[in-house]
């Protein structure tokens, strides 16, 4: 039986399936999809299909191959380092561009969701860790009215953490927790330089994370 779509908004009904299915590992990471195949498999045409993979393609997912179809992207050591020195770099300077915009509200709300990590860390409940994590994040860079960074940022961080087989590690994400903190302390306090130091040398640098980013991803990642 055909496993069939809504009509309605197809195209990201169809981007929206590919991501679970690479979440899942059905779509593994140097497999190659078959377009043919998958739109009669879906039950659609190859429109809202390759709408998707385009999509999916920038995001830095897939890479379509002419005429042989496309390809899983495997996520590399370089990817990994690359990803994090560039969302230090924009979060670090949203918070330098932007500090004059935080209010009361938004350390309430910082609180609150550093608060909830922490309470489903403990509770070893893992399945809306990302999601809240995005959230706490997101309070500054909603700040931004850099519409393009946003976009920007978002597929890089999907891409780091949507991946099948993820192992949280407690131990990890309690430190990122207590990083957040420390953020949410210097932004009360004004430290504005401390608090972009924080970001951009502690919670996404490479070198200072790389142990968990060995454990958390299973590579052989050398010194």
């Amino acid at each position: 039986m055909k496993n069939q779509l809504n009509v309605l908004s197809l195209s990201e009904q169809v981007y929206q399936y590919l991501r679970r299915q690479m979440n899942l590992g059905i779509f593994l990471p140097g497999s190659t999809i078959n377009m043919a195949e998958l739109s009669e498999q879906l039950g659609i045409s190859k429109t809202p299909l390759r709408d998707a993979l385009i999509l999916l393609e920038a995001e830095g997912f897939v890479t379509i191959l002419p005429r042989r179809g496309v390809k899983v992207n495997t996520l590399t050591f370089l990817d990994v380092k690359n990803s994090y020195h560039a969302i230090g770099i924009i979060e670090s300077s949203i918070i330098m561009d932007f500090f004059d915009r935080f209010n009361p509200s938004h350390f309430s709300r910082f609180e609150e969701l550093n608060e909830k990590m922490i309470s489903d860390i403990n509770k070893e409940d893992f399945k809306d860790l990302f999601k809240t994590n995005l959230k706490f994040h997101d309070i500054y860079i909603d700040l931004s009215d850099n519409t393009f960074l946003k976009k920007f940022i978002i597929p890089i961080k999907q891409r780091l953490y949507d991946f099948p087989g993820q192992n949280f590690i407690k131990e990890w994400e309690l430190q990122n927790c207590r990083e957040h903190a420390q953020l949410i302390k210097l932004l009360k306090q004004g430290s504005l330089k401390k608090a972009a130091e924080i970001l951009k040398q502690k919670h996404w640098s490479f070198e200072y994370q790389k142990s968990f980013i060995k454990q958390f991803y299973n590579m052989g990642i050398r010194n």
